[in-house]
């Protein structure tokens, strides 16, 4: 709910004039911010509220929408009238609209043209919207001068504020007991979904709104980049490498955390492994500075660091992680993403989970991702994971 603990009506106020600064700027009369329980991010980030339920064809959920007026004006329209009482508890906006159909492409039509708006630049982030939503959109809007490429709302998401930081690291240890719990209940015999079940009862018990991903992925599996399913009932054996990916979501933001441990002792080359992977992650995170674009990490961490010591030390017959990391905030992969499609230079105030991972196709080696979550600082950056990075055996 609003003002339980996470961002603070004087922040989301703060929001919303950096937008209408951007606006004004950028000569937008109205900023459309379409949000729906698959792709919520930018309306959670300008209103609090968080459509849910995904039994609306195409998986997308029911959905809201977001207006804001160059004077500051601001309307949430959402899809359903009995989710009213909700959304006055959930949100800050005090003018809330609803459409007992789901037709918020349609109410926020009829609201602009009501106000006389439909003949300025509205802004529209158009990415977050699923395919059929988006026709529809055009459809809805035609002759409209539309705005797909500002994308207000998502920069403004790119750097976090002291509060949203110290959110995101409250996520952070919870994910740490989750993990304890995790290698606790592992043992010869227990299977895959029992470690996951242990981890997601702490994650919720710590207070966490809900565990967003859980990968529990052993032997073999952890051959693979988070695996499909996220974890089976495949009983663990000694020897085997145990890769855990969680991410949980508190007061709205989305923290990650992984790591490794192995059942019983590791083998040397387990260590070995280790090792290297290790020493890259700590490579991804020493390029970590202002002015460095994300597509500028993958070369020198995989090809010209990695590789080499993999190739030194025997290992052959791997796969490495296709980026190294990714931005996180109210989504579990925001901007930037560290990767060769992404040029988006880092600026202080991102907060990025470095994560380059290692795979190893043996399955008595197994595949290894360690995972920290890095703020971008004025002269370089600080690690705000506080979780060894090796337990267990592997300690």
């Amino acid at each position: 709910m609003i003002e339980n603990g996470g961002i603070t009506r004087e922040e989301f106020a703060i929001r919303i004039k950096k937008c209408m600064s951007e606006m004004e700027r950028k000569q937008i009369d109205v900023v459309f911010v379409y949000g729906d329980s698959a792709h919520p991010q930018n309306l959670i980030y300008m209103t609090n509220y968080r459509p849910i339920g995904t039994d609306i064809p195409g998986n997308s959920g029911y959905n809201a929408i977001f207006v804001l007026e160059k004077d500051g004006t601001s309307t949430l329209i959402i899809d359903r009238e009995w989710y009213f009482d909700w959304a006055k508890e959930e949100t800050w906006v005090k003018d809330i609209m609803a459409d007992d159909q789901g037709d918020t492409l349609g109410l926020s039509f009829e609201l602009l043209k009501m106000k006389k708006l439909l003949q300025g630049k509205i802004e529209a982030d158009t990415g977050l919207m699923p395919g059929e939503v988006y026709k529809r959109f055009r459809k809805t809007f035609h002759g409209c001068k539309i705005d797909e490429e500002s994308r207000i709302v998502a920069k403004a998401r790119e750097t976090k504020s002291k509060k949203e930081i110290d959110l995101l690291s409250k996520g952070l240890e919870i994910l740490g007991e989750a993990h304890d719990a995790g290698l606790a209940a592992t043992r010869e015999g227990v299977s895959e979904i029992d470690i996951a079940l242990e981890i997601r009862r702490v994650i919720m018990k710590q207070g966490a709104e809900f565990a967003r991903a859980l990968f529990v992925d052993s032997g073999p599996r952890s051959t693979i980049a988070l695996a499909s399913p996220m974890s089976t009932g495949r009983k663990l054996k000694k020897g085997d490498m145990v890769l855990v990916s969680t991410f949980c979501t508190y007061k709205k933001y989305t923290s990650g955390l992984d790591r490794n441990w192995v059942v019983g002792e590791p083998s040397e080359r387990q260590r070995k492994l280790a090792e290297i992977e290790l020493q890259t992650l700590n490579k991804a995170i020493s390029l970590v500075k202002p002015g460095i674009k994300s597509s500028d990490f993958m070369k020198p961490v995989y090809p010209d660091f990695a590789e080499p010591l993999l190739k030194e030390a025997g290992f052959l017959d791997y796969n490495i992680q296709g980026y190294i990391g990714h931005g996180s905030g109210v989504h579990t992969k925001e901007t930037p993403f560290l990767w060769k499609w992404d040029s988006t230079p880092l600026k202080p105030g991102m907060v990025i989970h470095i994560e380059p991972g290692i795979y190893s196709k043996d399955p008595n080696i197994g595949g290894m991702r360690t995972a920290d979550t890095i703020l971008v600082t004025e002269t370089g950056c600080e690690n705000l994971t506080k979780y060894p990075r090796r337990i267990g055996t592997l300690a």
